[in-house]
């Protein structure tokens, strides 16, 4: 197979169709078909003992996630661009968010 020179990177195509295959995932919305995405992030805590053992407590209780779905006609930011779902939220860590 291969090696992608580019890893899936930039906006030109290089030497073949393989070039861009490297990296990419499905991120396209379907119509009429919820689809789910997750992203994961450090958020900042600090290490305690509790009883003997180790835990970790946040340092802010509360957040707030700004979401911005983009158009981009022509694959990337360049003043083409138009956001078409902007919603923000604030959530409360202690109460509303589900720990794994």
């Amino acid at each position: 197979m291969p090696y992608p020179g580019r890893l899936g990177r930039g906006k030109e195509m290089g030497r073949g169709p393989y070039e861009k295959s490297g990296l990419l995932r499905e991120t396209s919305l379907p119509p009429m078909k919820t689809t789910k995405e997750v992203f994961e992030f450090q958020y900042p805590f600090k290490k305690t003992e509790v009883g003997g053992k180790p835990s970790r407590e946040l340092l802010n209780d509360e957040l707030v996630v700004d979401v911005k779905l983009w158009y981009l006609p022509f694959g990337e930011f360049e003043g083409h661009e138009v956001v078409f779902f902007e919603e923000q939220r604030k959530l409360d860590l202690k109460t509303e968010w589900k720990w794994r």
